[in-house]
């Protein structure tokens, strides 16, 4: 099954009144906006094979390894980056749909320190580090927009930038 179920579901609107509909269920996802300085942050152009290009992003990934959304973003930023954090904090999160029952939590890490994994054998990346500004127009000139890069630099540029 591969981690991920289809069901038909049926939800309850205020009016007493129901709604079904197809919904998708898969593990949750990290996503991590990684510190290197005060000024830049960890980015990667990642090749999506299915889209035949490269796509930028934040460090992300499922959360299938660990039940802990902490431990997997630290886990995902070793893989992805080569680095982990000293300080490593939940920031919010974001759903793409109802129907896709996956919930992306995004973490802000600062204090770097290399301490790579081993990255997944089916994945070919590239890490650059770059500025806030710099990231996000990356992100929203690929081709294919990662969402959740897009939303969560968006957000953290609004809110704390």
């Amino acid at each position: 099954d591969f981690g991920w179920k289809v069901t038909l579901e049926t939800a309850p609107l205020p009016d007493g009144r129901s709604k079904k509909s197809v919904r998708v269920h898969r593990c949750d996802s990290a996503h991590i906006i990684a510190f290197k300085t005060k000024e830049t942050i960890l980015m990667l152009r990642e090749f999506r094979a299915f889209y035949g290009e490269y796509i930028w992003m934040l460090p992300s990934g499922k959360a299938d390894k660990e039940m802990d959304m902490l431990e997997a973003a630290r886990r995902e930023l070793r893989e992805e980056t080569g680095f982990d954090a000293r300080q490593l904090e939940y920031y919010c999160n974001g759903n793409l749909s109802d129907s896709v029952s996956i919930t992306n939590h995004i973490f802000v890490a600062h204090d770097l320190f290399e301490n790579p994994l081993e990255q997944d054998h089916d994945e070919l990346m590239e890490v650059h580090e770059m500025t806030l500004d710099e990231a996000l127009k990356h992100v929203l000139e690929s081709h294919k927009v990662h969402l959740v890069s897009a939303y969560a630099l968006l957000r953290y540029m609004k809110e704390r930038a």
